[in-house]
């Protein structure tokens, strides 16, 4: 993994992120907040718990270990959401322009919300955020479906597809 390599993964992470937030975009207030028994409860605490992850993250791998945790109450619709999302994306494309292949292999220690201390490279923790973000977007995608709703798909190779092979999507 090298700095090209994560600037193509953050790159689709943006776009999936975006596509996922215009896909539950037309949904009403019930429907994103309704229980469909999952992680999250719903379509609304799921977006919120990517979304937090994203801010997180991007606090440990400069070696900070916040232990807020975002609510669901304080988005009251997905336009706050995006807004908070586009600040995040901000910092994250922030923290990679700085990023050098040398600094991908440094082990990064931080303390998880249990006062538990956990260490690895920040290659693998690049990578871990958008893994995380994938499996909780692919959840968005089967709780639209539960409502009636469609998605369009958020894969990698279809983000390739649409960015002309070059990650720009």
């Amino acid at each position: 993994m090298n700095t090209e390599d994560i600037r193509t993964l953050y790159a689709f992470n943006r776009w999936a992120n975006r596509r996922v937030l215009r896909d539950v975009a037309p949904l009403s207030r019930e429907e994103l907040s309704r229980n469909l028994d999952t992680s999250h409860t719903s379509i609304h605490g799921t977006l919120v718990h990517i979304l937090w992850a994203e801010w997180l993250w991007v606090r440990r791998f400069r070696g900070q270990s916040p232990k807020r945790i975002f609510s669901p109450d304080e988005f009251s619709d997905v336009s706050q959401l995006a807004t908070k999302w586009k600040r995040v994306e901000r910092e994250q494309q922030k923290f990679i322009s700085q990023l050098t292949d040398q600094r991908l292999g440094l082990r990064i220690e931080y303390e998880n919300r249990q006062g538990e201390r956990w260490e690895y490279s920040l290659a693998h923790m690049m990578q871990h955020l958008v893994n995380h973000s994938s499996y909780h977007r692919g959840q968005v995608v089967t709780l639209l479906r539960q409502l009636g709703r469609t998605a369009r798909p958020t894969d990698l190779l279809v983000f390739l597809d649409e960015a002309g092979g070059e990650g720009d999507a």
